[in-house]
C-alpha cells in the first residue's frame, strides 16, 4: 500500500510538472487548454467545410468536428509526448526508484486534464445546439475511461519502444498522420461506406479509433446511434474497445517485464 501511495503522489508530482512546464511562461496559461485545440477545430472548418464544402448528415458539421478533433489530439499529443518521456526524465529516472511507465502514464493524465475543459465545451454546444442531450450520456464516463487506457497503453509501448529505435519518433508521425485521415474526424462513415466495397469498410470499422470517436458521438449528439451510428451497433463497438485495450495492456505486461531491467542501460547512451 505505501508503494501504491508512493507511486500516485510521483504521478501527481509530475502531472503538476509538465502542467506547470507547458503553461507557466505563456501569457494565457491555461486558458490555452482551451484555445489551442478550438483554433485547430477552426482551421478543420475552414479546410474542410468551407474550401471543401464536407457536409454530415446527423450533426451540423462544426459540432462533428469538435468531437473528432477534441478526442484526437488528446490521443496524438500523449502518444507522441510519452515517446521521448523516458528520454526526457532520464536523469530523474535515474535517481529515483520507481516504475519507468510512470512517466509516460503522468503524461497521459496531464492531457487528459487538458482534455475535459474542450470536452466540457463540446456538450454544453451539444446541448444547445442540439436542443438536449441523447438518453446514452451515461455511457461518457465509460467512453473516457475506454480512450484513456487505451491511450496510457500504447503510451507506455511507444516510450519503451523509443529508447531502442530512436528512428521510431519519425516513423510515429508518419503513422498518427495517416491514422488521422483513416479516421471519421473530419468526414463522415458514409464516404467510406460509399467508396469501397463492403468487406473493406467492415475492416475500417475496427480502427480502434473509428470506433472511439462513434461512441463519443453516440454519447454525446442526439438522434445520432439512428442515423450515422447505425453502421456499427453500440454493443459490438463497446466490445471490440474492451478486447482491444485488454490486448493492448497484456502487451504493456509482456513488454514491460522482458524491458525493466535494461531500460536504464539504454537510456545511458
Amino acid at each position: 500500500m505505501k508503494e501504491w501511495d508512493r507511486n500516485l503522489n510521483l504521478i501527481r508530482e509530475l502531472v503538476i510538472k509538465d502542467l506547470k512546464i507547458r503553461y507557466s511562461r505563456p501569457m494565457l496559461g491555461f486558458l490555452w487548454a482551451f484555445l489551442s485545440p478550438f483554433l485547430t477545430v477552426m482551421i478543420f472548418y475552414f479546410v474542410f467545410g468551407t474550401l471543401l464544402k464536407v457536409k454530415t448528415e446527423d450533426v451540423p458539421f462544426f459540432l462533428y468536428l469538435m468531437s473528432g478533433v477534441f478526442p484526437w489530439v488528446f490521443f496524438q499529443e500523449s502518444i507522441t509526448r510519452s515517446a521521448t518521456s523516458l528520454m526526457d526524465n532520464k536523469s530523474l529516472i535515474k535517481e529515483s526508484r520507481f516504475p519507468h511507465y510512470l512517466v509516460p502514464i503522468s503524461i497521459v493524465v496531464a492531457n487528459m486534464i487538458n482534455y475535459l475543459p474542450p470536452l466540457f465545451i463540446l456538450i454544453t454546444s451539444s446541448f444547445f445546439i442540439l436542443k438536449g442531450l441523447p438518453a446514452l450520456l451515461w455511457l461518457l464516463p465509460f467512453i473516457l475511461a475506454l480512450h484513456f487506457l487505451i491511450t496510457i497503453g500504447l503510451s507506455i509501448i511507444v516510450s519503451i519502444l523509443y529508447i531502442r529505435w530512436r528512428d521510431l519518433k519519425y516513423f510515429l508521425e508518419a503513422v498518427l498522420m495517416l491514422l488521422f485521415y483513416l479516421t471519421p474526424t473530419c468526414y463522415s462513415l458514409s464516404v467510406i461506406r460509399d467508396s469501397v466495397s463492403a468487406i473493406l469498410f467492415k475492416i475500417y470499422l475496427y480502427n480502434p479509433l473509428v470506433g472511439i470517436l462513434t461512441l463519443y458521438r453516440i454519447a454525446l449528439f442526439k438522434g445520432f446511434i439512428k442515423g450515422a451510428g447505425a453502421y456499427l451497433g453500440l454493443f459490438s463497438v463497446l466490445v471490440a474497445q474492451i478486447i482491444l485495450a485488454s490486448i493492448i495492456f497484456i502487451a504493456v505486461f509482456y513488454l514491460y517485464k522482458r524491458n525493466k531491467n535494461s531500460i536504464n542501460d539504454y537510456l545511458s547512451y
